[in-house]
């Protein structure tokens, strides 16, 4: 490995932290007003329309992915050309980009449209009565999904720029409608068709907007409209990997779900889908972190390999450490939580979905980042044929185990495959690079480990004082542990001077 040469790094690790905070902000706004909204949703439109409208939501949420990885290549070709200062060919592969995805994202709406009738009438267990409306609303998702693809892909030059201010602000825009317009919604219809058309015309303004900002940034992409079929063989070629997770990687994801809704209830979709919406939503952390760094990695590992090596090992650490005492509070207090939230009866049906999810979210956020750094360094055919291996016996156990054991063997099976994922992802990235973190005498790890096998003990406790003390006791060992052991003197001292800042103000 060659030595961090500084005056190499394309992006910095100070950009890299500034920019991470402007996407917890764009994922976390959206986030606290979900929380607010979900129980006013729920009375509003009734269990079953709800987990209608979390169906609906996962299909939005996979076809902003369905463009054969294109966004994801077209924000790594990019970057390579910001940082070898060669952007007048950005207008090209931008336009040639879009248009390439605009018509892959037509076909994926052909398909949806010709398999709703399927999908509502024969596969999810909808109520007799509200499947026509069902019908027509997964008919208008599908002239929709152009927009919601085109969307994600015009995100990607944004984020090539490093323009995450901007992104985010839309973001914050487009998270918070997604949630308040069903609800201004409900002052009129509990239709779902209607809800929908008001999501999608949100969804077109988005994309207004993501374009004008595109167009300010570079002002040659207005002048310059062209599609170079030169360049689709080499936007295709790098893409092409990337696709194959950007379709499995969804369909893992919302499996769980559409099968609960077909060999169970629409019902119990939102016994299961609501605390997985919430706590996946810590998701947005190590998320806010690796859109950032895939670029950085992108644009660094060529020319400056030992950098790209140490932000990734960095942004494991920190993933850790602040997601570890949020997990560990809510599986310790998964039902007090779940009764002051969605009631009793919601959280005596939820709980352990939550606590099992919450683990799993832990593990998948640490997952991140080998997933990340293989894609950035240009090897996801790694990952690809991960996930199209795990794919069919997902599917297979999955089904099994919601047909006998319900949305809790659920919740089991996808924290077990998140555990599964992550260790083959660290397997496969050590072989490229050393990649474990260099840690001291092997008491601490021993002192550590200690801590989290004790931190199962609160869980197990009815009474609710006893519970409270142990969990600050074992929740203070691990900040002291973490802290002496864990934390680099140069990161201490960083620490300890913004927050002097922090007081002084």
């Amino acid at each position: 490995m060659k030595e961090t040469d500084s005056s190499k790094i394309i992006y910095s690790g100070k950009s890299i932290a500034k920019n991470t905070i402007f996407n917890l902000l764009g994922y976390g706004v959206p986030l606290i007003i979900a929380l607010i909204i979900f129980p006013l949703l729920i009375s509003g439109l009734g269990e079953e329309r709800f987990g209608i409208l979390n169906l609906i939501w996962g299909v939005l949420g996979y076809f902003s992915l369905f463009d054969l990885g294109i966004g994801r290549a077209q924000t790594k070709i990019i970057s390579e050309k910001i940082g070898t200062n060669k952007t007048d060919e950005i207008p090209d592969i931008f336009w040639t980009s879009f248009f390439l995805m605009l018509l892959i994202s037509i076909v994926g709406g052909l398909i949806v449209y010709f398999f709703s009738h399927t999908l509502v009438y024969k596969i999810f267990n909808i109520t007799t009565s509200l499947r026509l409306e069902t019908l027509n609303t997964f008919y208008l998702l599908a002239l929709s999904i152009p927009i919601v693809t085109t969307t994600a892909g015009v995100r990607g030059i944004l984020e090539a720029y490093q323009k995450f201010g901007v992104i985010n602000v839309i973001r914050i825009l487009l998270g918070i409608s997604s949630f308040v317009v069903p609800l201004i919604c409900l002052l009129f219809t509990k239709s779902l068709f209607w809800i929908v058309v008001c999501l999608i015309v949100v969804r077109l303004v988005i994309l207004i907007l993501y374009i004008s900002q595109c167009f300010r940034i570079n002002k040659k992409l207005s002048k310059q409209l062209s599609f170079k079929y030169v360049l689709i063989k080499p936007i295709l070629r790098l893409g092409g990997w990337m696709s194959v997770s950007n379709i499995t990687v969804p369909m893992i994801v919302y499996l769980d779900r559409f099968m609960i809704g077909a060999l169970v209830s629409a019902t119990a979709i939102a016994y299961y889908a609501t605390p997985y919406e919430a706590i996946t939503k810590l998701l947005l952390i190590p998320g806010a972190l690796v859109s950032v760094l895939f670029p950085a990695v992108s644009a660094n590992y060529l020319v400056n390999p030992e950098y790209t090596k140490k932000l990734s090992l960095r942004a494991v650490k920190y993933i850790f450490i602040l997601l570890f005492p949020i997990v560990f509070l809510i599986v310790t207090f998964a039902h007090q939580g779940m009764s002051i939230w969605l009631g009793a009866n919601f959280a005596d049906k939820s709980t352990l979905v939550l606590q099992l999810l919450a683990v799993g979210v832990l593990i998948n956020s640490i997952g991140y980042i080998p997933f990340n750094f293989l894609e950035g360094i240009g090897r996801p055919d790694i990952t690809a044929k991960l996930q199209l291996c795990e794919l069919p016996v997902y599917f297979l156990i999955m089904y099994l185990v919601i047909k006998y054991f319900g949305i809790n063997g659920a919740a089991l099976v996808w924290l077990l495959r998140v555990i599964i994922d992550s260790l083959i992802l660290f397997f496969f990235v050590n072989r490229k690079i050393s990649y474990h973190l260099e840690f001291q005498p092997k008491t601490e790890h021993l002192l550590l480990f200690g801590i989290l096998i004790l931190s199962c003990l609160p869980i197990l406790l009815s009474n609710i004082i006893l519970k409270i003390i142990l969990t600050l006791i074992l929740l203070s060992g691990f900040i002291y542990i973490v802290w002496k052991y864990y934390i680099s003197i140069e990161e201490r001292n960083f620490l300890l001077t913004k927050l002097k800042l922090f007081n002084s103000d």
